[in-house]
């Protein structure tokens, strides 16, 4: 597996948020509709409260394959994403980045890309703009252990058994493909 640039995964993006401060604080403008295919379905907010805590690497398949538009809104993680799309240039390639609350980078997903992050501070938050509701019977995760062999910056890490234990990059590929020929 082959770890490239986040910008150079076809399809996905990467933007800066508007955001202004004055005395009261901060205000950040996050504007999905500008770059969702088919509309905004919800939003959720990831809250964190250890450093290196693992989070995926989650995907949901056909027909709840979503798009996500992900930013960093307090502390500072290490973003995983992986291409599992088999049409695409960047077929099983995957990119780590980090982003934090200080550059305020959004990343744009397309549908196919799987995503995961491990925090880097304490006191974490991720926000998410979702392009489709989330479907425990569609949604899976891949091994962040496994064969894609991500360096994760903290070796000290708190996961969940599903997210440990989950499908190898094949295996993921695979069901991700025959979703879509349903």
């Amino acid at each position: 597996m082959i770890n490239i640039p986040a910008t150079e995964i076809e399809g996905v993006r990467v933007f800066e948020s508007f955001s202004t401060s004055d005395f009261r604080g901060t205000f950040i403008k996050i504007q999905p509709s500008l770059e969702f295919q088919g509309g905004l379905d919800a939003i959720a907010t990831s809250i964190n409260p250890r450093a290196g805590t693992i989070r995926g690497i989650h995907f949901q398949i056909a027909p709840y394959a979503e798009e996500k538009i992900v930013t960093c809104i307090q502390g500072s993680v290490f973003d995983v994403i992986v291409d599992l799309r088999p049409e695409s240039k960047t077929f099983g390639k995957y990119a780590t980045f980090e982003l934090n609350a200080t550059e305020r980078v959004q990343v744009y997903l397309p549908t196919g890309i799987a995503h995961g992050f491990q925090t880097l501070q304490p006191d974490t938050i991720m926000q998410y703009c979702l392009g489709a509701i989330y479907s425990a019977e569609f949604a899976f995760s891949i091994d962040p252990f496994g064969e894609l062999k991500i360096n994760w910056p903290l070796k000290e890490f708190l996961i969940s058994d599903k997210d440990a234990h989950g499908l190898s990059f094949s295996i993921a590929a695979e069901k991700y493909m025959k979703s879509l020929e349903s």
